[in-house]
């Protein structure tokens, strides 16, 4: 028993950026900051890493999702000036039905799935766009008012996100040499 909360206790230290990111997550969906709120998202902030890091990882959180934090704000600042961008730009065609709507095949220059998956769902985020299929580093994206086909079609990915992405990815590289 002793080893069991031995290695428990290593797993909570190990992952305490995890505990803190999802205890911050739980405060924010709550909407108040009380003993009660704060105890409780630190509880349930154990639970679920000890549940996910016993039955569903086989690794560690940091093996499995690599994002640093710092590249993780940054990302989410720059998801939120593109989701506020994109949506002036959408709201007046759609007032005024100028919403021509056409599916379009692009190609992520990102090769890491988990950063693939994250882009694609920024993509889907982001108003007017909507990712319909991936298919390793290939995305169909469903667009309205997307740029003409023989124009450059990797102009529905939010260029600037993936550029974030492809930064720490390629700092990445000599690590996962």
């Amino acid at each position: 028993m002793k080893t069991y909360m031995n290695a428990l206790w290593e797993d909570i230290v190990d992952n305490k950026e995890i505990l803190i990111l999802l205890s911050l997550v739980w405060l924010i969906l709550f909407e108040e900051l009380t003993i009660f709120t704060v105890v409780s998202g630190i509880i349930s902030s154990v639970v679920v890493l000890v549940f996910t890091d016993r039955f569903l990882l086989k690794g560690n959180y940091e093996h499995s999702y690599m994002i640093g934090l710092g590249t993780l704000a940054k990302y989410a600042f720059r998801l939120f000036v593109e989701i506020f961008l994109a949506g002036m730009d959408v709201i007046p065609n759609i007032i005024t039905g100028k919403a021509d709507v056409q599916i379009i095949t692009c190609e992520t220059i990102l090769t890491d799935e988990l950063l693939i998956d994250i882009l694609a769902n920024s993509i889907t985020l982001t108003p007017g766009t909507v990712t319909v299929e991936k298919k390793g580093s290939t995305l169909q994206v469903l667009a309205l008012n997307a740029p003409a086909i023989d124009e450059d079609p990797r102009a529905v990915i939010p260029l600037k996100l993936e550029d974030i992405l492809l930064r720490y990815e390629k700092s990445l590289g000599g690590e996962k040499a």
